[in-house]
């Protein structure tokens, strides 16, 4: 099994004093009306109090919501980002030497200022604050900025990858890592972080299922972690990876029954792209075991990726009647799936959930609608089943229905993240549509003050502010 990382200590939490308290909230007050003084207050916050983490998420929020002001809401790279980061790196460095973690903290809040999106001092901040001891800043810092940082920015997503492994989210980090392992395959590092993250996580999940005192499944998982871990090692040559496939191949003859063996030799398959060897181990699965929801979505998932695989070479070649022509197969495939599996396992709500999202993607709002009933009795899935419903039900013109779901799924919120924006902003939305811009104030100045640069929130509490005006003016 793969070793642990340590996890980075954490300075504890500390009382923030009241005066503190109130500069915040006359921080967040002047946002409106004058973002500089803002930042400007929410940056002596954070300067007194380093452990004041909501301070520093509000001030980290301001910066993001200035500089997309500035550059019309676009991230403007610099060729010599990398270069310009050089010295600041160096300092930082110089100062963690020293052991003044938080010194080197406060130093990063220095570039990220006017540059909160630079991924360079996003990253140099990330790593600083795991350094101080405030690894959830550099998380916030991280996550924050990923949004905005274009999707094919392989590099911010590797950072966030190692970040969430460094502090054992391994779930999260193995999203991350496996979309940074599919657009570099040769990177030996990130393969064996992605590998060590999921065998962490398999050995939580055994760790879970023995304090419930479910020993012999917790046995039968980490057998099956162990096999998964064997045969999927990463491979140098070709000719290694064929010496483990006749390994695996070799086990399967013993034992014809063990789907363990069948998803190890998958792997392997497909860390060699050879999608249709794995397409046929799983059926060969299959005819010895019979239908399995495991087996089914790793189908599923191989076919996916295949699709994608085409759609790449062919888009390389130049074909870009031929991509989106297999674009077209391939968004049949996935509908066609998973509506074939709702069939074969009625009572998987998760499932009823992707269906719901497949019918509400191509216009079918009452199908879906009859799916989000039943994968809203899922509480992983509960909050997004009402949202969704409620989208169908404004589609449809319900906009009373459309209310009622998404205040269902508001009693699911607690904290304001951005689900909870979501439902805000729409039920914004059909206020405005319907006349009650108060209504509509209220829930787009509760998204404002979380966070100003989610969607065109500024833009529409500056707009309904307006209409206010004039509709009391001619009053």
């Amino acid at each position: 099994m793969a070793e642990e990382p340590v996890a980075p200590a954490q300075e504890p939490e500390k009382p923030i004093p009241q005066n503190i308290r109130n500069l915040h909230v006359k921080a967040l007050a002047s946002l409106e009306r004058n973002p500089d003084m803002a930042i400007d207050m929410l940056s002596r916050c954070v300067q007194a109090c380093p452990w004041f983490l909501e301070a520093r998420t509000n001030l980290r929020k301001a910066e993001i919501g200035r500089y997309l002001l500035k550059h019309n809401g676009k991230v403007a790279v610099s060729p010599l980002a990398a270069a310009t980061a050089f010295l600041p790196k160096m300092k930082v460095a110089g100062l963690l030497k020293k052991g003044k973690a938080l010194e080197a903290l406060a130093e990063c809040e220095k570039y990220l200022l006017n540059e909160p999106l630079n991924i360079h001092y996003v990253k140099l901040f990330a790593d600083t604050a795991i350094a101080a001891g405030r690894y959830p800043a550099g998380l916030m810092t991280m996550e924050l900025a990923k949004e905005h940082i274009p999707a094919n920015d392989v590099d911010a997503v590797a950072a966030l990858g190692r970040l969430y492994y460094q502090t054992q989210d391994y779930r999260k980090a193995i999203e991350c890592l496996e979309r940074v392992h599919r657009a570099r395959p040769a990177d030996a590092a990130v393969a064996k972080m992605l590998k060590d993250a999921e065998a962490l996580a398999a050995s939580g999940s055994w760790e879970k299922a023995a304090e419930a005192g479910d020993f012999r499944k917790a046995l039968q998982d980490t057998k099956q972690q162990e096999e998964l871990d064997a045969a999927n090692k990463s491979v140098k040559t070709a000719d290694d990876a064929q010496k483990i496939i006749n390994e695996t191949l070799r086990k399967i003859e013993k034992e014809p029954k063990n789907v363990n063996y069948y998803l190890a030799l998958v792997g392997l398959y497909l860390q060699q792209k050879q999608y249709q060897p794995a397409l046929d181990a799983i059926e060969t699965a299959r005819s010895h075991v019979g239908q399995d929801p495991a087996l089914d979505l790793r189908y599923a998932a191989v076919r996916t990726e295949q699709f994608d695989a085409e759609i790449a070479a062919l888009r390389e070649a130049g074909d870009e009647e031929g991509a989106a022509a297999k674009q077209a197969e391939r968004d049949q495939y996935v509908f066609d799936d998973i509506a074939e599996r709702v069939q074969r396992y009625p009572n998987d709500q998760h499932l009823r959930f992707e269906l719901g999202e497949q019918y509400w993607k191509y216009g079918y709002p009452d199908e879906a609608i009859q799916q989000f009933q039943i994968s809203q009795r899922s509480p992983k899935d509960r909050v997004m089943s009402l949202y969704l419903m409620a989208q169908c039900f404004r589609q449809k013109g319900m906009q009373d229905m459309a209310v009622e779901q998404l205040s269902g799924a508001l009693e699911q919120l607690p904290s304001m993240d951005k689900q909870k924006m979501d439902v805000y902003y729409l039920l914004g939305e059909i206020c405005e549509e319907e006349g009650k811009l108060d209504e509509a104030a209220k829930y787009f100045k509760e998204i404002y003050r979380a966070d100003v640069t989610y969607k065109d929130v500024s833009d529409r509490v500056q707009r309904i502010y307006e209409a206010q005006k004039a509709k009391g003016s001619q009053a």
